[in-house]
């Protein structure tokens, strides 16, 4: 099964891309590849104008429902590629500080993922985000998920890939 973020409806969508903008700020700072990326990502999924205000909002201001939408969110196999894309989002500006990743690892608590399944996600992110313009080999970092139980059809639900990460 192929399963894309567009077989969900727009409110759904909102919601997975309002967590994934609410990583940017997690450093501090919103940097302009992260307001580009979330902006391109917004357009990718589909989005209205006004659910990409709210997901552009997100980047700087966490929204006051994320609570809700992680226990939304938890109870499905799109939790793993948010955390994929939480993770792509704070390697985004290609330093994953430590509010990053206590953020990070806060979310990944929310969305019930066992500590093991969090840091194989997390572990591919880097692996792949930080070989840019290198040679990857995508069945290695694959083979990482799979070891920790992760279903990889989630990378086809990720956004990490897509453009220019």
């Amino acid at each position: 099964m192929n399963l894309q973020l567009l077989d969900y409806n727009e409110s759904e969508r909102a919601d997975y891309m309002m967590v994934v903008a609410s990583m940017a700020g997690q450093d501090g700072a919103v940097t302009s590849e992260e307001v580009f990326a979330v902006r391109q990502l917004s357009l990718h999924y589909l989005l209205g104008p006004d659910a990409r205000g709210r997901v552009m909002a997100a980047a700087a201001i966490p929204p006051d429902n994320l609570d809700g939408i992680l226990e939304r969110l938890s109870s499905t196999n799109l939790r793993y590629s948010l955390l994929l894309d939480l993770a792509g989002m704070a390697y985004r500006d290609g330093v994953f500080t430590e509010a990053e990743a206590t953020e990070y690892n806060r979310l990944s608590e929310q969305l019930h993922v066992p500590e093991n399944q969090s840091k194989a996600v997390l572990d591919f992110a880097g692996g792949v985000l930080n070989n840019k313009g290198k040679k990857v080999i995508l069945d290695d970092h694959l083979a990482t998920l799979e070891k920790a139980g992760i279903p990889t059809g989630v990378v086809s639900l990720s956004a990490i890939f897509m453009s220019d990460n």
